[in-house]
């Protein structure tokens, strides 16, 4: 064992050699920073918990790697070589690596230092980070005996919120968001993270006959310690009176300040009759399951709420908060179930009449208000000043906020309605629609980064949702004409939806791809569809099949246009079936009067889309000159025509040899 001391000096001198301790050191260095940096990006990246983790274990794993790496391999000028054990080391010369010098070190002991700095002393504190003035109140949970009691349960939760969201001065997340916590086993601070708020409401609710019993705890989402707590054992009458004060203490304990007006409108009390109070809540429960149910449950669910509200008011008619709802109802089937008949909007008319005429100024009045002018008249300039002054009651209402951002964008106010749709994620996170709103808006301004990272996010926490694998693709084709990336969203969409709601999305990449057969393929596993299959026939040249097709559209179309003269949809539409069956003035017709409908002025976000479908008809009709004519507006404005989709699109295909359109690719 004599030799041993003089093995053990050699080995350490070779590991010096080798550079082993300062890559060990290097990489201890590294790590740090990163650790700190990710510690402290945590709370505004919101990376849940088990993401921290995996980084860590990935960087401890990396350690020994990168110290054996250094043991088995110098790096030279000439590559990486296998290392050789040094014969003589006083006689010879330092090798030539590319080695971790002094200075190294130095830089990497610098940048932890400064990484520690800020991770401890020079990040803001969560309080700060998150807003300790903001809040999410969780879903209540349901006490009773009667599991049909959570209706009632979750109305508690609404109605609290509601009125936390009068409070200009606190950051409120608003119900869609907070309901996918709904029997939850997450803790809270994890929840606090994930909708990024300083404090959350946490409850239960009691109802037995006549009598309700509230109990309700405002906790640190970071700290998860009790802020204040109170339990309430009241008459059902009392109800409102519960919220109100509720609401109050959070104000009080949160530090911040009621105005009178905002006081006023804690304290209001909305009707006398509970019962009428009862249906109320249960109208909007049937609403809101309009946003988780799917096919024909959705309008059903709507018509159910319209149901509800009506024997609201019918057991208390100056319950005003009914009425704005029920005409906000109305207005939802006119738009998004295309039941745009006189008497649905003159239902709609009648229900706001009746909610103006008992409280004009109550901020859910003005959204009804607004609703009505904006989906159901389509005068965003009126709606527009109903918005403004719903926000004036409402300020942290996120539906509202949104709305100003839909008008916004008509208005062609582009940053304004990104500011907005910004915000509205901000207190709705979980809200797929502001999201997917946020990632078009910012696809039409040509903003493919932004437009990227929302659709992402989007897929992130929808990944049942289509429309943010859409978002995505269209960023892939509108911003390079990248047809495998967009068929590879969709690939990743069929892990989670069904095939048949991606139809069309798929078939026109396969358009794209000049696949028509494949698209073709597609398309036929939906009734329907007339005028894709049509334009399908037509590039294969078939075109006695495009020609059956084109006409079942114009039956279609025609219909449509009977019922409503003013749906540029159907118009459009019409106009280039007209222009597949080589009915040359008729589609012209058709294609001007959907743009003299919902002209620019009227709408700069859905107005480009018809100025589209218009150079679509001119190209079909060989119209070259007028149909460059709209592309070169189109490119010169937000809209969803870009170089990359002329380069593609085999609609453009008559225009290849004209040399404006040449000029136009080249661009």
């Amino acid at each position: 064992m004599p030799d041993t001391p003089s093995r053990l000096a050699a080995f350490l001198t070779e590991l010096r050699r080798r550079r082993v301790f300062r890559v060990a050191v290097v990489y201890a260095g590294v790590a740090f920073i990163v650790i700190q940096i990710i510690d402290g990006a945590f709370d505004y990246l919101k990376i849940p918990e088990w993401g921290g983790s995996l980084i860590i274990i990935m960087l401890a794993v990396g350690f020994p790697i990168a110290v054996g790496m250094a043991w088995a391999f110098d790096l030279t000028a000439e590559g990486l070589v296998r290392a050789k054990p040094e014969r003589e080391p006083t006689a010879a010369k330092a090798p030539r690596h590319i080695v971790i010098g002094n200075k190294t070190l130095a830089v990497v002991a610098v940048l932890a230092v400064i990484a520690a700095a800020w991770s401890w002393w020079g990040r803001p504190s969560p309080e700060a980070a998150l807003g300790a003035k903001s809040i999410a109140v969780l879903p209540f949970i349901n006490m009773s005996a009667d599991p049909e009691q959570e209706y009632f349960c979750d109305g508690i939760t609404d109605d609290i919120l509601t009125h936390l969201s009068k409070i200009g001065d606190l950051k409120v997340i608003a119900r869609t968001s907070v309901m996918q916590y709904k029997n939850t086993e997450k803790r809270i601070r994890d929840i606090g993270r994930e909708l990024g708020v300083a404090t959350i409401l946490e409850g239960s609710v009691r109802r037995a006959d006549s009598r309700v019993r509230i109990s309700s705890q405002l906790v640190d989402a970071k700290t998860e310690e009790h802020l204040w707590a109170e339990t309430y054992d009241r008459d059902l009458t009392d109800v409102f009176a519960i919220q109100s004060d509720v609401a109050q203490q959070i104000a009080m304990a949160l530090k911040v300040t009621l105005t009178p007006e905002e006081k006023s409108y804690v304290e209001a009390v909305p009707t006398d009759n509970p019962e009428a109070y009862d249906y109320y809540l249960m109208g909007n429960t049937f609403y809101y399951r309009h946003w988780t149910e799917v096919g024909a449950g959705r309008e059903s669910a709507v018509e159910d709420a319209i149901a509800m509200y009506e024997k609201a008011v019918e057991l208390d008619p100056d319950f005003a908060l009914a009425w704005a709802r029920l005409s906000g109802a109305h207005v939802h089937m006119l738009r998004q179930h295309d039941d745009r008949t006189p008497e649905r909007l003159a239902e709609a008319k009648s229900a706001l009449d009746k909610a103006l005429a008992l409280d004009p100024d109550h901020p859910e009045v003005y959204l009804a208000h607004g609703h009505y002018y904006h989906e159901g008249l389509g005068d965003w300039e009126a709606a527009l000043e109903q918005v403004e002054l719903g926000l004036k009651g409402q300020p942290g209402n996120s539906e509202i906020i949104a709305r100003l951002g839909f008008i916004k964008r008509m208005e062609g106010k582009w940053e304004v309605a990104v500011d907005a749709f910004k915000k509205a994620v901000d207190l709705d996170p979980r809200q797929s629609d502001y999201i997917v709103n946020l990632s078009r808006t910012y696809s039409r301004m040509r903003n493919w980064a932004e437009a990227e990272r929302f659709a992402d996010l989007g897929i992130f926490l929808f990944p049942r949702d289509d429309m943010p694998y859409d978002r995505k693709a269209e960023v892939y084709l509108f911003s390079n004409g990248d047809i495998e990336k967009a068929r590879g969203v969709y690939q990743e969409a069929l892990e989670n939806i069904r095939p048949d709601i991606l139809i069309n999305q798929r078939s026109y990449i396969e358009i794209l791809a000049r696949d028509y057969q494949k698209a073709l393929d597609i398309e036929k596993a939906r009734t329907g569809g007339f005028l894709r299959k049509a334009d399908i026939y037509r590039y294969l040249g078939q075109p006695e099949q495009a020609a059956t097709y084109y006409d079942s559209a114009r039956v279609e179309q025609e219909e449509l246009v009977r019922i409503d003269r003013d749906d540029y949809v159907a118009h459009s539409n019409l106009g280039i079936a007209y222009a597949g069956l080589g009915r040359r003035e008729e589609a012209i017709r058709e294609g001007k009067l959907a743009v003299e409908i919902l002209p620019l002025s009227r709408d700069a976000y859905y107005g480009p889309h018809f100025i589209l479908d218009l150079a679509r008809i001119y190209a079909m009709l060989g119209e070259q000159d007028a149909a460059v004519d709209q592309l070169e507006l189109l490119l010169s404005i937000p809209s969803e025509i870009t170089v990359p989709l002329l380069r593609l699109d085999p609609v453009w295909d008559p225009l290849r040899e004209h040399p404006r359109f040449q000029a136009l690719m080249a661009g």
